[in-house]
């Protein structure tokens, strides 16, 4: 009898050992996936290697600094483009802008197009940041975030690259400034030279005369 009580003394242990071993295995793997689904929640999404969305098209709004509304499969066809998504609520919002030019600035002779999307800003609003900003480009009032929403853009400030197919090559976040979009436009703009898909001319968006 005393044997027996050992033996099934030595089972109760070892069951309860498996268990242990068994829950802790368990909370690891849960802490593990909320850990891996915040950094990946927190990292901007890299160029991809393989074949990429289909872009949405911009949803129908109120535009500013061109007097029609554009198109990715219209105007822009056959361009790389980027878009700025921001409030700007704050002036560091001006370093956006900024890397924006700079950007503009580099391509000012290529098949590029930036543009600027003013979420979560009603239209009168939006007119008064573009003159107080001084926003040389198309910008778009998004007052109801129908764009972020038809194009993935889950946080502010965001950053979309478009390529010539109107398939969207990148999106990037809050640190899109450390990352060289210089060098996925140029791929981009590789890409399409090699596929023949660049437009012949870059389109120049017409602005309105101001009285």
């Amino acid at each position: 009898m005393i044997k027996q009580f050992q033996k099934g003394l030595k089972d109760s242990e070892y069951k309860r050992e498996r268990l242990k071993g068994a829950l802790f295995f368990a909370v690891g793997v849960v802490l593990f996936t909320l850990i891996a689904g915040f950094l990946f929640r927190q990292s901007p999404d890299r160029h991809p290697t393989g074949r990429a969305d289909i872009a949405s098209d911009f949803p129908e709004g109120t535009w500013f600094n061109t007097t029609e509304p554009l198109s990715l499969y219209d105007q822009l066809r056959g361009h790389v483009v980027v878009v700025l998504f921001n409030d700007f609520n704050t002036l560091s919002d001006l370093e956006d802008l900024t890397h924006l030019s700079n950007l503009d600035n580099t391509f000012q002779e290529q098949t590029v197009i930036c543009l600027v999307v003013l979420a979560g800003r009603e239209i009168t609003a939006a007119d008064s940041l573009v003159s107080q900003w001084q926003i040389g480009y198309p910008v778009l009032a998004d007052p109801d975030s129908m764009a972020m929403g038809a194009f993935g853009i889950r946080a502010l400030p965001g950053v979309l690259v478009i390529d010539a197919t109107a398939r969207v090559a990148a999106r990037y976040y809050e640190d899109w400034q450390s990352i060289p979009i210089e060098a996925v436009i140029e791929d981009l703009l590789d890409q399409g030279m090699a596929t023949r898909s660049l437009a012949n001319e870059k389109y120049i968006p017409v602005i309105e005369d101001q009285p």
